[in-house]
């Protein structure tokens, strides 16, 4: 049976102080580095038995013995554009890995003439010499450079100063595209390392995961003017959303600028975090009275007559006209959805405890993915059309759904044998040979290519993204006992936020660049991510 009203979880004001404002800061709570922090966040390619992770062993450098280090080198190119992106790019090497400049460091989205990541400081200075690597791309990243140069590869044996190189997933060009940086002799590069790192010389290196093309791009002027150029970078970013250790609700960009809302959240759940358009955003919780709330990006919050189970958190998705919809437990155990207008829909579907939806738009509607109070995996459209799995799921996890390219949907899920599987609205399972962590719950995303990516905590506590092919990353990044990653599309690439097992907030991109945020979460709870 459906609820007969609106459940009333007896509306306390989670507004902790009188005045209805939004709290600017350049830092949160200050947190702890992780258990498994280093200077550079590399990933695996790993090998997977049953329902277990074993990790494989890192292989040694693919590459040539080595002279001696080149040290700020400026020459040697095959044109005079190769020699003047390499002495570009080694004006930049950080002083803290030995170079010059004192004001150059390592920041995701980096474009100079301080802050850099690899892709810009390859296209940055190629574009000064002359040559635009962008392809098109406002702000490119290692792929979009990658396409620029197809047409102009050699083998990597025969490379020379200047030369670009490339490291996908898979050491070839089917895998993700991960780092790049700028060749320069006798088995050195320069590049953008990685967080800590900054700018520096550094010998060639191949892992599993993370491989070393066998063939190099070679920039010529043919290349100039392909793109928007340097006075027209838009950089891809992202906000997260997250309860803070004071159980308040936090928002943090990628540029580390925080927003703190003056909202209690209650114990044990966790926000989620829509696009309104134009830049702005709304957060949907559960507030310390067991109600649902909403707050967008310029502080006006949201109180409506829906109260919701304990531990459970609700999942949104952006509507036409800057609208809304938000999906939640209620305090009845039924599934209910609620747009920003308030008209509320009933589900006459029983959830499990301690379990929350997900929702996707799929085609003109809407499509929730719940865990029932039978253990089952279903689903259930806007009009109420329901879809059973015959999947069961493990107690007290959740799944999360994606709509795909082809007007369906796919759904990820920790099943009650405690490994990944995903599941087609066609009902088509795939059962990935990952074991999840305990009360963990997976995020997935679907990519550009038709396919899509799940990002979850495995067993062993760490980090790892899987795609439909199977093509596993392992993050070494510990995350919170009981906490889930929440991942989304930036760029032609991912990123997945996280509560490390030091209760921090960070972010790690596909390309392996982590970001910390001093900002230190209440325990058990996870962050949501949205791109902008």
């Amino acid at each position: 049976m459906s609820p007969s009203g609106p459940p009333n979880a007896g509306l306390v004001d989670p507004w902790q102080r009188p005045e209805h404002s939004i709290v600017k800061h350049t830092q949160g709570e200050l947190g702890t580095t992780p258990k498994t922090a280093r200077s550079r966040v590399k990933v695996g390619f790993i090998g997977i038995v049953a329902a277990t992770v074993a990790l494989v062993g890192a292989v040694g450098l693919a590459t040539p013995a080595l002279a001696a280090q080149p040290g700020q080198n400026t020459g040697g190119g095959p044109s005079t554009a190769a020699n003047d992106a390499i002495a570009y790019a080694e004006s930049m090497w950080s002083t803290s890995d030995g170079g010059q400049n004192n004001s150059t460091y390592y920041a995701l989205g980096g474009n100079g003439p301080s802050a850099w990541d690899c892709s810009g400081l390859v296209w940055k200075s190629y574009l000064q010499a002359g040559i635009d690597l962008s392809n098109g791309a406002s702000r490119p990243v290692v792929g979009d450079e990658y396409n620029a140069l197809k047409s102009n590869l050699v083998s990597r044996a025969n490379a020379e100063p200047g030369d670009i190189l490339f490291w996908t997933s898979t050491g070839t060009t089917g895998g993700d595209f991960l780092h790049d940086g700028i060749y320069l002799g006798n088995g050195y590069m320069v590049a953008a390392a990685a967080p800590g790192e900054g700018v520096k010389e550094q010998t060639l290196w191949s892992e599993p995961g993370e491989q070393l093309l066998d063939v190099v791009g070679r920039p010529t002027g043919s290349l100039s003017g392909s793109g928007s150029g340097g006075s027209t970078v838009k950089t891809t970013t992202y906000v997260t959303a997250a309860q803070v250790n004071t159980g308040k609700l936090w928002s943090v960009t990628a540029g580390n600028a925080a927003t703190a809302y003056p909202v209690g959240v209650a114990a044990g759940t966790s926000p989620a975090i829509a696009t309104l358009g134009g830049g702005k955003y709304v957060t949907a919780f559960q507030a310390a009275g067991g109600a649902l709330w909403t707050v967008d990006s310029g502080g006006a919050a949201t109180s409506f007559p829906v109260g919701m189970k304990a531990g459970t958190s609700p999942s949104i998705i952006p509507t036409s006209g800057g609208g809304y919809v938000v999906a939640v437990q209620t305090n009845t155990g039924k599934l209910w959805t609620i747009t920003n207008t308030k008209a509320a829909t009933a589900f006459d579907i029983g959830m499990a405890a301690g379990t929350s939806p997900s929702i996707a738009a799929v085609g003109s509607g809407y499509v929730v993915a719940v865990q029932t109070n039978t253990g089952d995996l279903w689903s259930v459209t806007n009009t109420k059309a329901a879809t059973s799995f015959g999947v069961g799921m493990q107690d007290g996890t959740s799944p999360s759904i994606t709509a795909t390219a082809n007007g369906g949907y796919v759904i990820a899920a920790q099943t009650n044998t405690g490994a990944l599987w995903s599941v087609t609205n066609t009902k088509a399972a795939t059962a990935f040979p990952i074991g999840m962590q305990d009360g963990t719950s997976p995020s997935i995303l679907a990519l550009s290519n038709g396919g899509y990516v799940i990002a979850a905590q495995t067993n062993t506590g760490k980090l790892w993204t899987i795609t439909n092919g199977k093509a596993a990353t392992a993050f070494d990044i510990g995350m919170a006992s009981g906490t889930s990653p929440a991942i989304a599309a930036v760029g032609s690439g991912y990123v997945v936020a996280v509560q490390t097992n030091g209760n921090d907030l960070w972010t790690v991109t596909n390309d392996n660049a982590a970001t910390s945020f001093n900002v230190g979460m209440k325990a058990g709870t996870s962050p949501a991510i949205l791109a902008q």
